[in-house]
């Protein structure tokens, strides 16, 4: 309705401007450059009105051109940019498939196909992985690592790539780097601590450990475990290192975190070292009421030196009181028994261990200290032969051996 008002005054004001001009027609003289032009003022108005009219068309033209010019390249450019994703989404799933080959040329496609963008280079990453490409994964890692939002993604892949060169140093430092921003990631952590545990690095791994990102990345549980067991690496090493006080202290630590047996062992050793050993003997005859083993017997008779074989088997009667019928109490008692020559003590302890329902390790433990008392005893190399033979096959391969702790965050928290 709007538009109709508007036109019916448009040829309103046309007809009343028509009719004032015919009544006042006027004359117009345009002199330029030696030409004269005589006319009426209704007739200049004509010629203005048809070259603004003329001039409107042409550029009407041109437009429709130019959008037509602009369309066919937006249509293309979408074309390849539907291309390039394509390119891109194949290229990611042939890289998480194994398929390295195929990766790198998806890869080549989508470059080719889009402008670089971090989804090409990540892309690139990811073949150059993929084929076990070092120098590409360099190459491509500078871009990423120039953008904050890619950064991580081309530290990691270049710190696991240092670590498959045997490039240690490189890898702490990638991992470092990482572990550096507020957004700290939990791959970067571990990998520090690996490398830290794994170096020896305890005082290093403990100050990461304090710090803001391990507490945010690991949960209460992880957290109190690898403080612990890193507490105890490090007691372990201050002892070796003969500094009683630092073993005594980090051993106590851990401890109190809810380490194991080899905290407990740790921190009697170091009190043995300072002479003051006295107070771990009653922590070690309380933790073998509940988990008696052979390394808690080893450490529990070395604390006391100077002790004669029957006073060690005494001592030892005591330690194995409440739990007399467990398998350790009775290899513990029939060892010392027959260091202190109580034949039949030590006989009776390990009878009960050399049936054939008793488990392979236990039967070999059993059977060796039956060699020796029977060489001891009885002064009869053959029959101690016998029993070591028959240790032997039980054991399969040999006797067991302590397994060494583990050293990195997995094992850790396994």
């Amino acid at each position: 309705m709007t538009r109709v008002v508007l036109f019916v005054a448009a040829v309103v004001a046309a007809v009343v401007a028509a009719v004032w001009f015919a009544n006042n027609p006027g004359d117009v003289t345009v002199v330029w450059q030696g030409w004269r032009l005589d006319t009426s003022v209704a007739i200049l108005l004509v010629l203005m009105a048809a070259v603004v009219l003329a001039f409107l068309a042409l550029a009407k033209i041109i437009a429709v051109i130019s959008g037509t010019a602009k369309g066919l390249a937006a249509a293309r450019r979408e074309r390849r940019i539907n291309q390039g994703i394509k390119a891109l989404g194949f290229g990611f799933a042939a890289a998480h498939a194994g398929q390295p080959l195929a990766a790198r040329r998806y890869a080549k496609e989508a470059a080719a196909l889009l402008e670089d963008n971090a989804a090409t280079d990540m892309l690139r990453a990811q073949a150059a992985t993929a084929n076990d490409d070092g120098a590409s994964l360099r190459n491509v890692a500078l871009s990423l690592l120039e953008r904050p939002e890619t950064e991580l993604a081309a530290l990691r892949d270049l710190a696991a790539r240092a670590m498959k060169d045997g490039d240690v140093v490189g890898a702490l430092n990638y991992a470092k780097r990482a572990l550096g921003r507020r957004d700290a990631p939990r791959w970067a952590l571990d990998m520090v601590l690996d490398l830290d545990m794994a170096q020896g690095r305890w005082a290093d791994a403990l100050a990461i450990l304090d710090g803001r990102a391990a507490r945010d990345r690991y949960n209460a549980d992880e957290y109190k475990k690898l403080k612990a067991a890193v507490l105890t690496f490090s007691a372990e090493q201050a002892l070796a290192d003969g500094d009683g006080k630092l073993a005594e202290n980090h051993a106590r630590k851990a401890m109190d975190l809810g380490a194991g047996e080899a905290a407990l062992l740790c921190h009697a050793r170091a009190l043995k070292l300072q002479d003051k050993y006295r107070g771990s003997l009653k922590e070690l005859e309380k933790a073998w009421t509940t988990e008696p083993s052979a390394a808690l017997l080893r450490t529990y008779l070395d604390l006391v030196s100077d002790e004669t074989p029957l006073d060690q088997a005494r001592r030892v009667e005591k330690l194995v009181s409440d739990t007399p019928d467990h398998p350790e109490s009775r290899l513990a008692l029939a060892e010392v028994s027959l260091r202190a020559q109580l034949w039949g003590q030590a006989r009776n302890r390990l009878s009960p261990l050399l049936g054939d329902n008793v488990a392979p390790a236990l039967h070999a433990r059993a059977a060796v200290l039956m060699a020796e008392l029977e060489t001891a005893e009885r002064n009869d190399p053959a029959a101690g032969a016998q029993w070591l033979k028959r240790a032997l096959d039980r054991a399969g391969s040999g006797l067991p051996s302590p397994a060494a702790a583990p050293k990195s965050v997995s094992a850790v928290l396994a």
